[in-house]
């Protein structure tokens, strides 16, 4: 197992899992919001090519979750859809 944070939260997720996957095995379905109506935005191509999983991971802003492995001690958190602080 594989322990992260997310929003201050203690985690655990598998081994080769992406931080997406693992966010959502823990019930997390929500990866971001949209910036003009801020809906929710979860899971939608899985493989880098939209912006649905933009989130900052240890303090890096813009990071496509539903490609980049988990790592022990992540700190994964919500962001705007482009990056930034967010607003609302």
């Amino acid at each position: 197992m594989v322990r992260f944070k997310f929003e201050g939260r203690e985690l655990e997720g598998r081994e080769g899992d992406t931080i997406a996957a693992a966010l959502h095995a823990n019930g997390i379905k929500v990866l971001s919001h949209s910036r003009r109506h801020h809906r929710p935005r979860g899971f939608f191509c899985a493989i880098g090519q939209c912006s649905s999983c933009l989130m900052e991971v240890n303090g890096e802003p813009n990071v496509r979750v539903c490609i980049v492995p988990l790592e022990e001690g992540m700190d994964v958190k919500l962001q705007p859809a482009t990056g930034g602080e967010l607003k609302w």
